[in-house]
């Protein structure tokens, strides 16, 4: 009679200690790869984004007027270098990494320019919250090129 007794208890205790399995299907945000995944927080405020001064166009000249094209340069090369970086609660890049690369002496470069970078720090209410950013560098026929049209050499 025991057994039985002990049989039932176990088998109504059971399901009460089961947890619930998520399967991840590899869909996930492309920085849990270089930082680690986030720690789950409940945001009562909304999170206001980091910003880089000027917006998006400042951020281009800054690009342009830092990012030194490697010598020798590749003629054909043609793609986009996208860099992941973290940013501080101070606006500084505390870390940057390739996600998409082209080439790594190209790939170095981007790096170098992204970590010269500082931005206005992402906010939550009113405290200064770390970030994370993704930036492009648009590289046709060997150089840095933001423009939509076609490259000439000349």
């Amino acid at each position: 009679m025991n057994k039985y007794l002990l049989l039932l208890i176990f088998a109504l205790v059971l399901p009460l200690t089961a947890q619930a399995q998520f399967f991840d299907f590899g869909f996930g945000d492309p920085f849990d790869d270089f930082f680690g995944p986030r720690r789950v927080e409940q945001q009562q405020q909304p999170v206001e984004k980091a910003q880089f001064k000027g917006g998006k166009e400042g951020m281009n000249a800054f690009i342009e007027k830092n990012y030194k094209n490697p010598s020798p340069r590749v003629q054909g090369l043609e793609g986009e270098i996208l860099v992941y970086c973290l940013i501080s609660e101070k606006g500084k890049v505390e870390e940057a990494k390739v996600s998409r690369a082209l080439s790594p002496a190209y790939d170095k470069e981007a790096v170098r320019v992204v970590k010269k970078m500082k931005f206005k720090p992402a906010k939550q209410g009113k405290k200064k919250v770390k970030s994370r950013y993704q930036i492009s560098f648009p590289i046709r026929k060997g150089r840095l090129s933001f423009n939509t049209l076609p490259t000439v050499d000349v």
